[in-house]
């Protein structure tokens, strides 16, 4: 039998949370966290588990959005599956942000370009090859001020039109337009708040961390945020550049 799989997204001002039978969703809510995700995350995972008639003895694996995206979402998103592992004694899958962004625009001609507001009047960015399904990186995940998006992109030597999605695409299109290549497309609002039901889809194509080895397992941060990082976290080579 396929996987009981159950994925949230605690990265963006809108979270998800998804409950699946292998890539076949189950359930999935969509909602507003703007309240903070540690009032919202819980009521609908136990919404989501309900109405896929599942529970968390059931799960066979957790997964979860690592990042980059909301400092304090992330930490309570990872923290939650955490629990849930811990205690299951199930294995648990992360995510990138920007993969599951990009994940959403399958089979695209030309690469895919997920921007994530990062504030600051900066972006969290990535490029992909989605042309055979499954998001093939391209770009590593970056932060950039929208203006010098472009030189990094034909850094990879790609100058021709990429498709562009996220909310810093619908924050930054003005400025995204005056430097990206002619032909570029943007993707409406709905392709600005990642799946739970797709990152469920994406794990099942990677690997898993065992639940004993979970203490491993932290956010992708890209750069610092405005408050002091923790001592432990991890900031990816190559980020804020």
């Amino acid at each position: 039998m396929k996987p009981l799989v159950l994925a949230l997204d605690a990265s963006h001002m809108k979270g998800s949370v998804a409950v699946t039978r292998g890539s076949e969703p189950l359930c999935e809510i969509i909602f507003d966290a703007s309240d903070t995700h540690s009032a919202t995350l819980m009521p609908a995972v136990d919404q989501c588990l309900a109405s896929a008639r599942a529970a968390i003895k059931e799960i066979d694996l957790f997964v979860t959005v690592i990042g980059p995206g909301s400092f304090t979402g992330l930490r309570i998103g990872l923290a939650s599956v955490k629990g849930f592992a811990a205690v299951a004694r199930r294995p648990v899958a992360a995510v990138c942000s920007l993969e599951l962004l990009a994940a959403a625009v399958p089979f695209a001609g030309v690469p895919v370009l997920p921007l994530i507001d990062a504030r600051r009047g900066e972006v969290y960015a990535a490029m992909y090859d989605t042309s055979g399904g499954l998001p093939v990186e391209i770009l590593p995940p970056f932060a950039s001020a929208p203006g010098s998006l472009a030189a990094s992109i034909l850094e990879t030597g790609i100058d021709g039109p990429v498709i562009v999605c996220g909310t810093g695409s619908e924050k930054y299109r003005a400025e995204l337009e005056k430097g990206l290549p002619a032909g570029t497309r943007y993707c409406g609002p709905r392709w600005s708040t990642p799946s739970a039901s797709i990152a469920a889809e994406l794990a099942l194509e990677g690997d898993a961390v065992s639940y004993d080895g979970l203490s491993a397992l932290e956010p992708l941060y890209i750069r610092p945020p405005d408050a002091k990082l923790p001592s432990s976290a991890k900031l990816r080579p190559g980020g804020g550049r």
